[in-house]
């Protein structure tokens, strides 16, 4: 399935920005398909293959306009008043100073989709090596500098190989378990059915999302906030899950329903950028010990 190789353009454009802080946004966890060159980020987005880096108060990038640029990095929403109606307590208190500037992407739906499917059960260098597998088998090679990256495939590039090719070539790629659900998946979504669901309520797009196979609660809630705008979502993961019950719970054991209602209630309409800075507060600062209970 070798493709053509494609180049991006190299010219080097710049954007004023306030209250944004790249490194943490690029490297909390929320997006898979990029690489770190030096102090530029090499980025897989649909179409686009871009490098940023960020300096004092700009962004400088090749590879995208200003507008996706803008788009893609959340740079439109006033971060001062999302973070004033997330409830400050100790925890998201600590969370919001230590990464501040920590912005939702605006992924590409179907690449959010795939990626999230490659999630379960995983943890991040595999989730990055099966999307690079995919890339690499499925998709267009594309040159920016002297670096060499792969897009991923639309949905109809993996569903027209047929389910008794692709399912084990997928597995091939270390999907597992997972190759199925990609691959069914593939049969029956593409780009303009997800953005169909922007349309629909919270409540509704998550309960289509769940009709797929592989897609649970976690998985729609991440595609649900990371790709279509759903701010509100607030994905469930083991560090997010452990973090609630030690902070909110006292540690006691509450169940997963108890779990969501919590942080429904608790974190409103912004509950997914409070998702996000516990996330990744969860992960680097308070670390393994943290989630295996021995905090």
């Amino acid at each position: 399935m070798q493709q053509t190789a494609r180049n991006s353009g190299n010219q080097t454009s710049s954007v004023k920005v306030r209250d944004f802080h790249l490194i943490h946004t690029m490297e909390c966890g929320q997006l898979f398909r990029y690489r770190r060159v030096g102090d530029w980020y090499y980025v897989h987005s649909g179409d686009k293959f871009f490098k940023i880096r960020q300096g004092e108060s700009r962004l400088e990038f090749s590879g995208a306009d200003k507008d996706f640029i803008r788009h893609f990095f959340s740079l439109d929403v006033p971060m001062k008043d999302v973070l004033s109606e997330i409830p400050l307590d100790r925890h998201t208190r600590r969370a919001i100073r230590l990464y501040y500037g920590l912005r939702i992407i605006r992924q590409d739906p179907w690449e959010c989709l795939l990626s999230y499917l490659c999630s379960i059960a995983s943890n991040i260098p595999k989730i990055q090596r099966c999307l690079d597998g995919l890339a690499r088998v499925f998709g267009e090679e594309v040159r920016l500098d002297e670096v060499k990256g792969y897009s991923l495939p639309e949905s109809n590039q993996i569903a027209s190989v047929g389910a008794r090719r692709a399912v084990p070539l997928l597995k091939g790629l270390g999907l597992g378990f997972r190759s199925k659900y990609v691959y069914e998946v593939s049969q029956r979504v593409d780009s303009a059915y997800l953005e169909s669901l922007r349309g629909l309520s919270y409540p509704e797009a998550k309960e289509k999302l769940m009709e797929l196979p592989g897609v649970g609660e976690k998985v729609a809630d991440c595609v649900l906030l990371f790709s279509l705008d759903f701010v509100g979502a607030f994905p469930v993961d083991r560090w997010i899950d452990r973090a609630i019950r030690t902070f909110y719970f006292k540690g006691k054991k509450v169940s997963p329903r108890e779990v969501q209602s919590f942080v429904s209630d608790y974190f409103g309409r912004y509950g997914g950028y409070a998702q996000q800075y516990l996330f990744h507060y969860s992960r680097t600062v308070l670390g393994k010990d943290f989630f295996q209970g021995k905090q």
